[in-house]
């Protein structure tokens, strides 16, 4: 990149300074009503006064403004290195991420690296050793690591984060915060903060060969379920078979982020879809369920029912095995790697395949790459239905940050708080999150924005994280090169700058599932006591554990959902299902009564 970034940057991060020392401030309209994010403390008052939107103020930094530090300060920070994009040089380098953090913030980010595979099992070592980094991104559930003391309540500190506490007011995000909370009332981990929730995982068709079998997937998709969809499918595999491109023996759909990779030995992205839609929990849900024993609660009933149990859970793995049985869905997703996955769709092994935002783009140039361009036709599908219309996704949070209390005792109290802000600025201001995003604005740099308010990566580059297709040999892919648009940053915002990058296929599709598809009703919040939440832990895990057992038999066709179902209740049942089920409706009853 040309010298011309550095100036752009610094101008950029000059102003911020400026504005700080004059103790500048927006406009009231800028701010919103004070509500409970604001003053969820429980530290004595300072002798500052918070603004009308609780936010305690320091150094001119309110909502606004762009956070720089006067002096230059270093935060330890782990970083969760994707094997996908694996982490350069050249990041820290001119032009990539750590640098434009640096030049806008004069803060320097020194990180330790660890593989993804890795990351929860070194967090964890970390914490409980009392030697994490200051800021630890990309949480997913911080439950276990409350009882330590090894982070920091970061509830009592968005105070003094007026992004953050300006974005919750504005899109009244204290129902889908709430969820977080533990018994003590506070919360541990910041959340990524989304306007709207979208769904991002789902199928993926040639829809050349649904058009050639006689399908036309657009229309059916409304209204269609899962039953109805394996139909389809058992159409499709029979045209597949007449025109020689797969045998009887052959199944026609073999998946990623279910097996050794990402499946996490439950059944991964594709279960969890599947039973979303019938109005439950299993698999990668369980992580952002109603708790690791996959409860979900019954809104007629008024209570908290077990998912493995339920109408439902049969009625969904009985469409799973009729998926095994009529030769569809290949028993090897449930224990491959996702390159095996991605090699059948890319050779026509296979018709279909589940996507995200992230990975579409590297799916269409792998099919090209093995079938030549113009030689195939794909498809976005709205996710079958259920019992229920719900999609999959309903929660308006991402994974988010927690803070060591490491960090509290290195930085002291002042110290902390400027970090807060860092953080804040960083991860829920709009130019945070457009620079981790998009990179650095103009010609010189790797995006710009047209009149109409439209992104556009310059003509150099590309990105397989924005889902933005390489057009041109010479092209460098942003993320890869740059750090942009990776994981430990990008988690929220706008429902603009979410769609920012969407394609008109994308675009389209969000369209579609919009009119589709209706939002779950989020489940009610049970915070326990330590001692109970480590009673349930007991009682939780192999109760979880046996289900998941037995959820991949079902699926997998080594157990027959019909024949060996009063087996397996009866193996659920005593692994305390019934005290797991008391101790959660118990907390729901007396959570209603206060």
């Amino acid at each position: 990149m040309k010298k011309k970034l550095i100036s752009a940057v610094m101008v950029a991060a000059m102003a911020a300074s400026v504005l700080a020392g004059c103790g500048s401030s927006s406009s009231s309209s800028d701010t919103t009503a004070a509500d409970s994010a604001a003053s969820e403390s429980t530290e004595a008052e300072e002798e500052a006064v918070p603004d009308e939107n609780g936010v305690y103020q320091a150094d001119g930094y309110t909502y606004g403004t762009e956070f720089h530090s006067d002096e230059p300060v270093t935060y330890t920070m782990f970083f969760n290195d994707n094997d996908a994009y694996p982490i350069k040089d050249s990041w820290s380098q001119e032009g990539g991420i750590f640098w434009a953090i640096e030049q806008a913030t004069n803060v320097h980010l020194d990180i330790t690296v660890v593989n993804n595979a890795d990351y929860a099992q070194k967090v964890s070592l970390a914490i409980n050793s009392g030697e994490a980094p200051m800021i630890i991104p990309k949480i997913y559930d911080e439950t276990s690591y409350v009882t330590g003391g090894g982070v920091v309540p970061v509830s009592d500190y968005v105070k003094y984060m007026p992004n953050y506490t300006n974005f919750y007011n504005e899109y009244d995000m204290e129902a889908d915060v709430n969820t977080l909370k533990q018994d003590d009332g506070k919360y541990y981990r910041l959340p990524g903060l989304k306007e709207t929730a979208l769904q991002d995982y789902t199928l993926l068709l040639r829809n050349d060969i649904f058009k050639a079998a006689g399908y036309d997937v657009a229309s059916l998709e409304k209204d269609w379920t899962w039953d109805d969809f394996a139909d389809v499918l058992i159409g499709v595999k029979k045209y597949m078979v007449s025109q020689g491109m797969c045998s009887d023996s052959d199944y026609i759909w073999s998946d990623r982020w279910c097996g050794s990779d990402s499946g996490y030995g439950t059944g991964g992205c594709l279960l969890n879809l599947i039973s979303r839609s019938y109005g439950i929990y299993t698999s990668w849900s369980s992580t952002g369920g109603t708790n690791s024993a996959d409860l979900y609660f019954d809104t007629d009933a008024d209570e908290f029912k077990l998912s493995g149990t339920s109408d439902a859970y049969k009625q969904y793995m009985t469409v799973v095995k009729k998926l095994v049985d009529n030769k569809i869905l290949d028993p090897e997703t449930w224990s491959q790697q996702d390159a095996t996955a991605d090699n059948k769709f890319y050779t026509g092994k296979t018709a279909l395949i589940l996507t995200n935002r992230s990975q579409t783009t590297a799916q269409i140039d792998g099919l090209t790459s093995q079938l030549g361009d113009g030689n195939f036709e794909v498809y976005r599908c709205v996710v079958p239905k259920g019992t229920t219309n719900y999609q999959a996704e309903n929660s308006r949070l991402e994974c988010g940050i927690m803070v060591s209390a490491k960090a509290k005792d290195e930085l002291g109290d002042e110290g902390f708080k400027k970090m807060m802000r860092f953080i804040d600025w960083l991860w829920y201001s709009n130019e945070g999150q457009t620079l981790t995003k998009w990179g650095i604005e103009g010609e010189d740099g790797t995006y710009t924005v047209d009149a109409d308010g439209k992104y556009s990566l310059n003509p150099q580059y590309y990105c397989g994280g924005l889902s933005i297709a390489q057009t041109s040999d010479d092209q460098k892919d942003m993320r890869i090169e740059y750090g942009y648009a990776c994981g430990n940053f990008m988690y929220g915002g706008t429902a603009a700058l979410l769609t920012s990058n969407f394609s008109d296929d994308l675009q389209d599709f969000y369209k579609r599932q919009e009119e589709y598809r209706e939002l779950r009703p989020l489940d009610p919040v049970i915070a326990m006591t330590e001692d109970d939440k480590e009673q349930m832990n007991l009682w939780a895990t192999p109760l979880y554990d046996t289900e998941n057992t037995w959820t991949l038999k079902f699926a997998m066709g080594q157990a027959d959902i019909d024949k060996d179902w009063d087996t397996y209740v009866a193996e659920l049942d005593a692994q305390n299902a019934q005290n797991v089920l008391d101790m959660y409706n118990d907390y729901y009853q007396k959570s209603k009564a206060n």
